[in-house]
């Protein structure tokens, strides 16, 4: 499987290199109407990657909806993210789906162009073959996008900021110019929705405790290379407690650690979160803890939609910010190798500095 994606990226990128051309469209800096679409348009977007990509980009989508009411907007996911749609079913009208096959993709094509968007709006910050031709073949006469090395295929395009000191939220966030819309004069917050009903039956799912404060651990990242180790997570559960007793701490992950979470959890002694059908099951019962201990990964953006402390564990790298919690309570521990070299005690130390900080009163304070 991985030789096999490494060939698709390496095709994509050949792709990207063959058909690049320099941008010749509007370079739009400032808020303005570059497009004179009227009060109703008929807008794509494209965000066909992961969860967390989705979640960081609630902000515009929902900017957008509040500057045009009357707009009709869809959205193209992936297979990796359709599961994520009721995060922004609020503002949108219709999601499609991708899933990277040639009958999918024709019948896809023929769809988008039968919808007769106005405008596409690129929502990734990098070059992405899959987006450039959704925006081509969707024949919508402007195709808006961030301003990176491969931005030929755009008629219109908003400055990069710089991507190591400004976070992916306001980035992205400067897509909204040619609308006429000013980024720094909108709420650009993350946001979950969780009902009443999803939080009750959440509460059921976790087993009771007499303990007032509750930590999640949550082990899995986007792939096995942001895995920390169960021998890590272990110790770190067990510096929690030393840190602070009134914490109950579960452990819970994607389908695919089940495993893991078992084994860390028993060796632990914390409780394993039980399997869940989905991922809107599995944020509901994540909003119930009063802390979170995640690698890089949408929890990350789940706990800055309800300003939830996070402890997170991230790849530090020189030339781009981590995706850390937007506008939310946090930690973060780094490591140039990546999350599995992390140490045990940097993450309990950050654990030891954010439970000070916001739930003084226990040991650590």
């Amino acid at each position: 499987m991985k030789p096999l994606k490494s060939l698709e990226r390496g095709v994509r990128r050949a792709f990207l290199a063959v058909t690049d051309r320099p941008f010749t469209g509007e370079y739009v800096i400032t808020p303005r109407d570059a497009f004179g679409l009227g009060d109703a348009p008929r807008i794509l977007l494209l965000r066909q990657d992961r969860i967390g990509d989705v979640l960081v980009s609630v902000p515009v989508i929902r900017a957008l909806r509040h500057a045009y009411p009357r707009a009709v907007i869809h959205m193209l996911f992936s297979r990796a993210n359709y599961g994520v749609r009721h995060a922004i079913a609020p503002y949108i009208d219709h999601a499609w789906h991708y899933d990277k096959t040639a009958v999918n993709a024709l019948r896809l094509i023929g769809a988008l162009r039968a919808a007769r968007y106005d405008v596409v709006v690129d929502l990734t910050d990098n070059p992405s073959v899959s987006s450039q031709l959704v925006a081509r073949w969707s024949k919508a006469p402007y195709r808006l996008g961030i301003r990176h090395e491969r931005a030929g295929r755009y008629t219109h395009t908003v400055p990069l900021l710089d991507r190591r000191h400004v976070h992916i939220v306001e980035r992205m966030a400067q897509l909204l110019m040619p609308f006429g819309i000013d980024p720094a004069r909108v709420p650009l917050d993350l946001e979950y929705r969780i009902s009443d009903a999803d939080r009750a039956l959440a509460r059921t799912r976790l087993a009771p405790t007499d303990r007032p404060l509750r930590l999640g651990v949550n082990i899995s990242g986007s792939s096995r290379l942001r895995y920390w180790g169960g021998d890590n997570f272990v110790a770190c559960i067990r510096g929690i407690r030393d840190i602070d007793p009134r914490f109950a701490i579960w452990v819970g992950g994607a389908p695919s650690y089940r495993a893991d979470v078992e084994a860390i959890a028993a060796a632990a002694g914390a409780t394993p979160l039980p399997p869940l059908a989905s991922f809107h099951e599995f944020a509901a019962v994540l909003r119930e803890f009063d802390l979170l201990l995640t690698p890089d990964t949408s929890v990350v953006h789940l706990a800055a939609a309800w300003k939830t402390p996070l402890v997170g564990l991230f790849r530090e790298s020189p030339g781009v910010m981590p995706w850390y919690p937007y506008r939310s309570p946090y930690r973060a521990a780094l490591h140039p190798d990546g999350v599995p070299s992390i140490p045990v005690g940097a993450v309990v130390e950050a654990m030891r500095a954010l439970v000070a900080e916001r739930f003084p009163g226990g040991a650590a304070g």
